[in-house]
């Protein structure tokens, strides 16, 4: 269950439930994510699941386009960070995941992401003391007692159905405004025009370029520029500020 938590400021919470296990998601802001990710340790992935979660269904019918997972992640826990990897990926969502079981509340980090066109997940132990945090940096094993590999597995196999499910029960909501976003390291397009979610796959650079430029004459533009000039103009006054003083 999507919540609207009111803090300092507003903040986006998602409820889940499985096998007696509570989970809470909260979406963090960049600052917020990089601050946590220092306290925490990677925990080693399982490259399985991505192809489990892909090719459980047959043929494929009840998976999500990177469209519809986009426009469905956006919904749930609003725009994409930044942080994405601008070669291989499109769009990173960073969360604090709390995983409540009757014997405490542990705490992780998750990022979702794409990369190369795949769906994925990172999954990181906070230490709530500085003093906690293992020297090591390279991954380790899932923390048995806490959240467990099997637990891992089963609730991103779940969230991702509960992905699956938002999206199927939100196509009578009003549709997307039509977009395009692109992945330059494996020649991806996708998006949502003509009242279509589309993801498209090209052999070669120049096609790849082609289509780019298909859609960019239809008033779609994959690199989407933004007008920084209030940006620009807030640095420069507040640096002429703190000189005045």
């Amino acid at each position: 269950m999507k919540q609207v938590v009111r803090q300092i400021r507003e903040r986006i919470k998602v409820e889940l439930e499985l096998n007696n296990i509570k989970y809470e998601l909260w979406r963090l802001d960049d600052a917020e994510y990089r601050l946590l990710k220092v306290n925490s340790i990677d925990i080693k992935h399982n490259f399985t699941l991505y192809q489990e979660l892909y090719f459980s269904e047959p043929d494929n019918k009840a998976n999500l386009n990177l469209a519809q997972l986009f426009i469905t992640l956006t919904r749930l826990f609003g725009n994409s960070s930044n942080l994405f990897d601008n070669e291989k990926g499109s769009f990173i969502f960073p969360l604090l995941l709390i995983v409540k079981k009757s014997t405490g509340n542990f705490f992780y980090l998750i990022q979702i992401f794409d990369s190369r066109g795949w769906f994925e997940y990172n999954t990181y132990k906070l230490f709530e003391n500085e003093a906690d945090t293992y020297n090591n940096q390279m991954p380790v094993q899932a923390f048995e007692s806490e959240f467990s590999r099997q637990e891992i597995k089963d609730f991103l196999t779940y969230f991702y159905i509960y992905l699956i499910q938002l999206f199927n029960n939100a196509k009578s909501l009003a549709q997307p405004e039509p977009f395009i976003r692109m992945i330059d390291s494996s020649f991806i397009l996708y998006g949502y025009y003509n009242n279509q979610y589309f993801e498209e796959g090209y052999d070669d650079k120049k096609s790849y370029q082609q289509a780019i430029q298909r859609f960019s004459s239809v008033g779609l533009n994959a690199f989407q520029p933004q007008n920084i000039n209030s940006l620009l103009q807030t640095i420069i006054s507040e640096v002429a500020q703190n000189y005045e003083q």
